[in-house]
């Protein structure tokens, strides 16, 4: 029986080592063939285009930019250096000696600045540059009209200057967005650790880019990503929503989790205060008192594999920087005579419904009627939710995944004016803090800022924080060197197959 196993697997282990087949040649050089399980077929492979997750990552893989995400923070990739000036209105990006694209033609910073205006242009409809590229000079105008000046000049073949509205602290970490990568001005060449071998429906191969700056760090010769769960080494982290953007879990590993990975993450009850009984904020207090978030989590963890705890904060616990400030449970308020409450959820939330239930019950015990009201559709339940909420819903069940990592971009939910407020929560000096913080480069000044303004949420609980989820991978034995950034990004140039 032993003999007849060690036969399986080695002929499972030969059918792994010939994967991959595709017109492509075999590279040249050693190196694991892996495949792996990601979620769905990339939409686009355009990086100005990109806006679903499986999507981004794929990009990330085939594409390098001036940064590049690692664990909480970046890296150096194309840029090898770069710095604001005093007022951090000018930001300089020093490209690196000698990069090249996959087909061997020099990348420059006219490379970059083409690229940017590409990805601004109204007929490129693009997600993310609307998201990350607002506060470059000229760029809200540009991206409406096509025309105008834009704060982004090529100095020299390796010099990117980049002239901004008001200073962004962060501008390092955004430019490490898809949507901020170099494209070819024609052809199908590829700057990042791997170029496009093949792809078909639901397969693509993915080869090792010996153009790239970095090569020596690419493990594997050949990448083979598919959506088929047969004959595979791993499953890829199932999220499909990306960061930056109305956020609910929908995408469950098939099996048990071999790793759970930290995600900037967090699932919010936001509390409608405009023409409902949460306007009165003795209200808002006593549901916010009635959560038990340890509940819910069990909950939630029915229906995952894992990896969700509850927070006290709005802040997800993977968010780098300053000491969390909590919004502590604390004695339950009395809830006010005769609250009667609707609560909005969707059903494609992998725990919408275990948790919704279970915030009704947690309130139906403290004598608050709530009625449940699910949607289809994470879509369904943002036009639900607007701002403003349409009339008689009072809760809604929506999370956010910050794109960056500052307490900042959680914050920003938050302004009277924000476009994802659903609480239409509006206090003008949190407003006027929100601007002091943005323009503060100085990390120790904005976390100053940033932690008066989480005083100022718990105070006000426009929402309640439930959990921070996390995304789940599954390798087989022997399957090593995958690398995970809180954000959403996954890196496989160092994986290895031992």
């Amino acid at each position: 029986m032993a003999k007849a196993r060690r036969l399986a697997l080695l002929a499972f282990v030969a059918l792994l080592a010939g994967c991959g087949g595709s017109s492509a040649p075999e590279p040249p050089h050693g190196g694991a063939v892996l495949r792996l399980t990601i979620p769905t077929d990339p939409v686009t492979l355009d990086p100005a285009k990109v806006a679903d997750l499986p999507s981004l990552n794929v990009v990330h893989e085939l594409n390098a930019g001036l940064t590049r995400f690692s664990g909480s923070g970046v890296e150096p990739d194309l840029a090898e250096s770069w710095e604001p000036s005093e007022n951090g209105l000018v930001w300089t990006f020093h490209l690196r000696k000698g990069i090249r694209w996959s087909n061997d033609v020099p990348i420059t910073a006219e490379d970059f600045r083409r690229s940017w205006l590409r990805a601004l242009a109204p007929a490129t409809r693009s997600a993310y540059a609307r998201a990350e590229m607002q506060n470059i000079r000229g760029a809200r105008r540009y991206r409406v009209s096509g025309s105008g000046e834009v704060g982004v000049e090529a100095v020299d073949d390796r010099t990117l200057r980049v002239t901004l509205q008001h200073p962004v602290p962060w501008l390092d970490e955004q430019v490490a967005w898809p949507v901020f990568f170099p494209v070819p001005r024609s052809g199908t060449a590829t700057s990042g650790p791997f170029r496009l071998a093949s792809r078909t429906q639901g397969r693509l191969v993915l080869d090792r880019n010996f153009n790239y700056w970095n090569v020596g760090k690419i493990k594997p010769r050949r990448i083979v990503l598919t959506t088929s769960f047969k004959h595979v080494d791993g499953y890829l982290p199932r999220s499909r929503a990306a960061p930056g953007f109305q956020w609910v879990q929908n995408g469950v590993n098939p099996q048990i989790a071999k790793r759970a990975l930290p995600r900037l993450a967090v699932e919010l009850l936001w509390l409608v205060t405009k023409g409902t009984a949460l306007a009165d904020p003795q209200a808002r207090a006593f549901v916010n008192s009635a959560i038990d978030r340890p509940d819910l989590v069990r909950r939630a963890a029915l229906r995952t594999a894992g990896g969700e705890r509850a927070i006290q904060t709005v802040l997800p616990p993977a968010m780098p920087g300053p000491d969390v400030l909590t919004i502590r449970r604390g004695a339950v308020e009395p809830a006010p005579r005769g609250l009667s409450l609707t609560l909005a959820y969707s059903v494609e939330d992998v725990y919408g419904e275990a948790v919704a239930i279970g915030i009704r019950g947690q309130l139906y015990r403290r004598g608050v009627q709530v009625e449940l009201k699910p949607v289809a559709s994470l879509r369904d339940l943002a036009a639900l939710a607007g701002p403003p909420a349409k009339p008689g819903i009072d809760m809604v069940l929506l999370g956010w995944s910050p794109e960056f990592f500052d307490e900042y971009n959680i914050l920003d939910l938050f302004p009277c004016g924000s476009a994802f407020n659903v609480a239409q929560w509006c206090d003008r000096n949190y407003d006027l803090r929100m601007g002091q913080a943005v323009r503060e480069l100085d990390d120790g000044r904005r976390y100053k800022i940033e932690r008066f303004l989480l005083q100022e949420l718990r105070a006000a609980v426009p929402a309640v924080p439930l959990f921070s989820a996390s995304d789940n991978v599954f390798f087989e034995p022997g399957v090593g060197g995958f690398r995970w950034s809180p954000i959403g990004f996954y890196e496989l140039m160092g994986m290895t197959r031992s």
